[in-house]
């Protein structure tokens, strides 16, 4: 026979860490009940804000962009990486219009689109972004963008190249043409180009 097994001395220390195990999970109920029953991964997340869940998101969204044009406009250069931002931005900009009608933000006019675009890269870029709308007529808008998430990573991580300028062109030219045709964008001022403000120029063409 085992004597390590039979042992009396060994029987009694493993009774005693099962009646230690049992008295500390008793203990820990009785002491934090509501924490250690029913707890759920929605129950906590109803303690966040939703604005704070929303700025959380997008700003892990922008720095990963960042990053990533970052890293393509090293390897590609400047030329390419214009180009890139084109092809992909308009692209971008017209599956962007699709997503606005699913949401409701409807229109094919130069003021529709003055307040309709802030508001589509707001919801990506998250309420830090801030836009003001300068003039809007059916024929002619002028929007500002005051803040900038992607501005401010792109400052706070000392990046002097311009990774913005192209993406926001394009973005908007794909936008616009999406709502309506005759619709055209222009980027009037940019920050990477040395302006205080971006600024875009929407216009209807007869």
């Amino acid at each position: 026979m085992d004597t390590r097994i039979s042992s009396p001395k060994r029987r009694e220390f493993l009774k005693g860490l099962a009646v230690g195990a049992s008295g500390y999970a008793l203990c820990s109920l009785l002491t934090h009940p509501k924490q250690a029953i029913g707890q759920s991964v929605q129950g906590y997340l109803e303690k966040v804000p939703m604005e704070a869940r929303w700025d959380h998101a997008s700003n892990g969204l922008v720095r990963g962009m960042v990053s990533l044009y970052k890293t393509r406009y090293d390897k590609e250069g400047r030329e390419k990486f214009v180009e890139g931002r084109k092809q992909g931005c308009l692209v971008g900009g017209a599956g962007s219009k699709r997503n606005a009608d699913r949401f409701g933000l409807t229109g094919n006019d130069a003021k529709s689109a003055a307040a309709i675009i802030p508001a589509m890269v707001t919801l990506s870029y998250g309420p830090q972004q801030k836009y003001k709308i300068e003039e809007a007529t059916a024929k002619k808008a002028r929007v500002k963008c005051l803040e900038c998430a992607f501005w401010n990573v792109v400052q706070a991580e000392k990046i002097t190249d311009d990774l913005c300028s192209a993406h926001c062109r394009y973005y908007w030219e794909g936008f616009v043409k999406a709502m309506d045709p005759k619709l055209t964008s222009t980027l009037v001022k940019a920050r990477p180009l040395g302006d205080s403000v971006c600024e875009w120029v929407v216009e209807l063409k007869a």
